[in-house]
C-alpha cells in the first residue's frame, strides 16, 4: 500500500449543494469519486457563538497532488463564507491508486 490519494471532506448545507459540487468536480475530472452522507447535526463555533445546523458531508477521492485545485473548486461553488475543507491522506492499494489517477486527468 502507498499514500497517493486523499479523502477531501467538506460539510454542505444540504444534499443538493453536495451533489452540485460533486458533479462539477467529477465533470472536471478533479476527483475520482464523491460520497454524500445522510444528514448529520453539526455543532460549531462561528463568529464567537455556538451554532448548530443540519448538514451533509461530502467526501471526495482525489490524487494527493490535487488538494489545492479541489479546495479552490469547492470554495468557488460552496455557499458558506468559509467552508471547512480538509484533506486526509489515505493508504490505498496499487489498483485503487491507478483508478484515482486515471479518473483525475484534468490539469489543475
Amino acid at each position: 500500500m502507498a499514500v497517493g490519494a486523499l479523502d477531501v471532506s467538506v460539510a454542505c448545507p444540504d444534499a443538493g449543494t453536495a451533489r452540485e459540487i460533486a458533479d462539477s468536480l467529477l465533470g472536471r475530472r478533479l476527483v475520482a469519486c464523491a460520497q454524500i452522507s445522510m444528514p448529520i447535526e453539526s455543532r460549531y463555533r462561528w463568529k464567537g457563538a455556538l451554532e448548530s445546523a443540519p448538514e451533509v458531508v461530502l467526501i471526495l477521492k482525489a490524487g494527493a497532488d490535487r488538494f489545492d485545485a479541489v479546495a479552490e473548486a469547492i470554495r468557488a461553488l460552496h455557499p458558506y463564507e468559509t467552508p471547512a475543507i480538509t484533506g486526509t491522506p489515505v493508504l490505498a492499494d496499487a489498483a485503487t491508486l491507478r483508478w484515482i489517477a486515471d479518473a483525475c486527468i484534468a490539469s489543475a
